[in-house]
This record gives C-alpha cells, sequence and structure tokens, in this order.
C-alpha cells in the first residue's frame, strides 16, 4: 500500500481579519464623507429580508446613506475592489464574483450609536449572491471620536486599529460589531465581495 506525502503548507495565512494601510489618503476619505453627506441619510436598518427590515435601536443605532456606482464614484469601487481582490488572495482565496451591492456609508454619532454583535448574511430570496468577505473602510481619524471599537471575533476577540484610510477586510460570516460612540463621530465605508455559496 502506498500513500501520498502530506502536502506542503499554503502560501497564505487564513485570519481573522486583514487590513490594507493607507488605502485612501485623508484628501480621497474627505471626498467619499463629502458624497456621503450629501447623500439622504436614513435610520439604519436590520435584517436580511429587505421586505422585513426595520429600525430597531437596541441592535443598531446609526445613519447610513448609499453611494451608487457613477462617474464620480467609479474610481472608489475600482480601488476597494483592487485592494480587496489582494487581501482575499493572500488570506482567503474565496471565489470572489466582485460587488453586488451599493457602498454603504454610515455615520456613528456621539448618542452612543452602535452596531451590537452581528453577522453580513445579506438579502435572502433577492438577487444577490452571498456575501463572503466583509469590507470596512475607516474614514475618521481616531482624535475624531472616542468609543466606536471595530471589533472583530473569530478565534478571538480583535479590536481593529484605527486609522483614518485603512482597509479591514474579514469573512462575512463572523461576528463583528462597532461598539458606542461616546463623543464625536465616526464615519466609514461598508461594501461586501461576493460570490457562489460556500461549500
Amino acid at each position: 500500500m502506498s500513500f501520498y506525502s502530506l502536502l506542503p503548507h499554503p502560501t497564505f495565512d487564513e485570519n481573522d481579519f486583514a487590513t490594507w494601510e493607507d488605502g485612501f489618503t485623508n484628501e480621497e476619505c474627505d471626498e467619499i464623507i463629502r458624497l456621503g453627506e450629501s447623500l439622504d441619510a436614513k435610520d439604519s436598518t436590520v435584517g436580511s429580508n429587505p421586505k422585513e427590515q426595520k429600525n430597531n435601536n437596541n441592535i443598531r443605532r446609526s445613519l447610513n446613506s448609499w453611494i451608487v456606482l457613477n462617474k464620480d464614484t467609479e474610481w472608489v469601487y475600482k480601488r476597494l475592489g483592487n485592494i480587496s481582490r489582494c487581501l482575499n488572495g493572500m488570506n482567503w482565496r474565496y471565489d470572489i464574483s466582485g460587488f453586488s451591492e451599493d457602498l454603504q456609508y454610515t455615520r456613528y454619532n456621539d448618542d452612543d450609536s452602535f452596531y451590537g454583535w452581528h453577522i453580513d448574511s445579506g438579502q435572502t430570496n433577492s438577487e444577490h449572491p452571498q456575501r463572503k468577505i466583509s469590507i470596512t473602510l475607516q474614514l475618521s481619524e481616531s482624535s475624531e471620536y472616542e468609543g466606536g471599537d471595530f471589533q472583530i471575533r473569530s478565534s478571538k476577540l480583535n479590536t481593529c486599529p484605527k486609522k483614518k484610510g485603512l482597509v479591514i477586510a474579514f469573512p462575512s460570516h463572523s461576528l463583528h460589531q462597532v461598539t458606542p460612540v461616546t463623543k464625536g463621530i465616526r464615519r466609514s465605508l461598508v461594501v461586501w465581495l461576493c460570490g457562489p455559496p460556500l461549500r
């Protein structure tokens, strides 16, 4: 009887999360903030079924708007797409088809705005493929707010760095939260890399 030799370790690490420093300059972050603030922000909702989404201040309190793809925003989509593909290749190598949803601009005010522990399951019974990797772009400097820690719970509890222009990526099935903002304003941009169901 013959045995196959053990395969070598893969050349990538399956991390709880990954970061890309200085993904966007201060000026670019400020332009994204301008784009987001120019839109009609609404109270953030919860729920995976679009027809049943509702406000629930016990789970989530923030304001958000949606930055659609057009000639003025294409550069943001392209940059996030390139960074996301690199981070996926270095960390998870999921089968990814791209973005299928608009960019979510979110503002956490100093009224204890927060988002409790949740996963990014996405919409059910819709045309959107499965969310696989969640992407967060930090738009605020750490000195601009207090609280508002972005945390991911996977193999351990991770508190992510607070740095303007930092891109954070993590598997969408990971539990994560934003702790209450007690002073100032925290701004971020969120999008999801999607693809065929995991198997």
